[in-house]
């Protein structure tokens, strides 16, 4: 087996090695680095587990601690509005909250339909389909008594279409309300 030296280099090594070694003062400062490194690798060897393991618990800390800021955020968010989610509202409460405002822009009702609610996290949905007529500016101000409404509610599809006499628009309201009318 080749280890690629050749035996010369090999004993001109060996030969440098002991003529440096050979003197007292040298062979102190050789022995003294080694036992320095090897008393630095002694104390890296433990200490490094220790590091990775540490490592690894702050990881999850600083996970932890971001898991809780978010919550926090979205708890201020929620409170931001929360007044805004009336308490103990039903689809009929929803019902007569659309009746004011369609009474208020002066439309004329047509058809009114609801489907059941459905949970939405800790909250449930009111869905209605509402059928007006009116002029446009009727219908217009309807549009901004929604948008500028004190509850929380998304217009889903508002869809407009002339009649001869008339505008008719089919709004899809969502609303939310409290599950069993209590606030969470």
């Amino acid at each position: 087996m080749e280890t690629g030296l050749d035996k010369e280099k090999l004993l001109h090594y060996k030969a440098l090695v002991l003529k440096h070694l050979g003197e007292p003062s040298k062979l102190r400062l050789v022995v003294v680095c080694g036992l320095v490194l090897l008393s630095m690798a002694g104390a890296y060897v433990p200490l490094s587990g220790r590091i990775t393991e540490r490592r690894a618990r702050l990881a999850e800390k600083k996970r932890r601690l971001d898991a809780i800021r978010e919550v926090e955020a979205l708890r201020s968010e929620v409170n931001s509005f929360r007044g805004r989610i009336p308490k103990g509202a039903d689809t009929n409460n929803w019902v007569r909250y659309v009746l004011g405002g369609l009474r208020e822009a002066r439309v004329k009702l047509r058809d009114m339909a609801s489907k059941p609610p459905y949970r939405v996290g800790c909250y449930r949905t009111v869905t209605l389909s509402v059928e007006v007529e009116g002029t446009y500016e009727e219908l217009k101000q309807f549009m901004e008594w929604l948008e500028q409404s004190d509850r929380l509610l998304r217009v889903d599809s508002a869809r407009l279409e002339k009649q001869s006499d008339c505008l008719v628009m089919r709004v899809v309201l969502l609303g939310l309300a409290h599950k069993n009318g209590k606030p969470t």
